[in-house]
């Protein structure tokens, strides 16, 4: 079973909740042979023009394709969400480049049973809506992005055809150890009410009933986790050769003020030290992107943690170079 936070390294308290009910009646990924069947059966297809939804995905397949880009979602998210914050269908769709919008969602991580189920369902798509495949990219939003590493690692390991190009994270927790140790320093924090606290309580139960307790913790944590800064370890080797973004926007003012959060404690400071880590160990193709001041929800509310601070024509001139 595996649970989704979003927006920092410390959860929402409300997002924690819900992830509560649905860790009683959810059993993971038990649904991967049911995503096979529904869509060998699913012949009520919406196409309008070139656009194709499944239970499983929503396709929008360029005419004179130059580029298939995969998109996963953030946590508690679908495709209706990736497109009201990311405003790229128009533009890609002007530089011939597919799209397909993935409704895989509620995972923090994915074991080698669900990369590979992925990875049929991925199959099926290409094959049956006849998908290019010698320039794909594979890119997420928060937990979207961890997906994205793994399975892109995968997809590369097992030399599939649908091995991708680049892949790109924005703003994703890549280091579920750091996430866990960032809830054992939240727990000491005398300035938290009970209710604040009931996110790292849970996330270190959730964790050490996954993963086991001390050693056992980190060793399985390294399995899933594409990184893990403390230890100078990972579990996406195969894409040091890979072109790697990474896009975050650091707003430490904007976590203390409303979110109670220490920069410590953001993906961004994660993600700018796995950079570092990755750089100086010869990752010659990670691209750390910055931005200040783009992060913002569809509805206008200010969040650094948004699918905004992407800039979207840049990102496509990065596919199609």
């Amino acid at each position: 079973m595996k649970v989704i936070f979003s927006n920092s390294i410390s959860p929402f308290s409300k997002e924690i909740r819900q992830v509560g009910l649905l860790l009683i009646t959810i059993v993971l990924f038990s649904s991967c042979k049911d995503h096979a069947d529904k869509e060998s059966i699913n012949s009520k297809l919406s196409n309008s023009a070139s656009i194709f939804s499944t239970d499983f995905y929503e396709l929008h397949k360029s005419d004179n394709e130059e580029a298939v880009l995969i998109l996963y979602p953030g946590a508690g998210t679908t495709s209706v969400e990736t497109k009201q914050e990311f405003d790229i269908l128009k533009k890609a769709k002007a530089k011939n480049i597919s799209v397909l919008l993935m409704n895989f969602t509620n995972h923090l991580w994915i074991d080698k049973i669900e990369r590979k189920a992925l990875t049929e369902e991925l199959e099926k798509a290409f094959t049956e809506h006849e998908l290019k495949r010698d320039n794909i990219y594979i890119g997420g939003m928060s937990v979207g992005g961890t997906i994205a590493l793994s399975l892109s690692d995968h997809l590369i390991g097992t030399s599939s055809t649908l091995s991708p190009k680049g892949v790109f994270i924005v703003d994703s927790p890549i280091d579920l150890y750091a996430l866990y140790e960032s809830a054992q320093k939240d727990l000491l924090r005398d300035d938290f009410s009970e209710e604040r606290l009931a996110e790292p309580r849970f996330i270190i139960r959730y964790f050490e009933e996954e993963f086991g307790k001390m050693d056992s913790l980190v060793s399985n944590i390294e399995n899933v986790s594409p990184f893990i800064y403390k230890l100078n370890r990972n579990s996406v080797s195969k894409l040091k050769e890979t072109k790697l973004r990474f896009y975050t926007e650091p707003d430490s003012l904007w976590w203390r003020e409303n979110r109670d959060t220490d920069f410590e404690n953001t993906n961004s400071f994660v993600i700018l030290q796995i950079t570092d880590q990755l750089n100086s160990a010869g990752w010659e193709h990670v691209e750390l992107v910055e931005t200040k001041g783009k992060g913002y929800r569809a509805n206008g509310d200010r969040h650094p943690h948004s699918w905004s601070i992407v800039d979207v024509d840049n990102l496509i001139d990065w596919i199609l170079e």
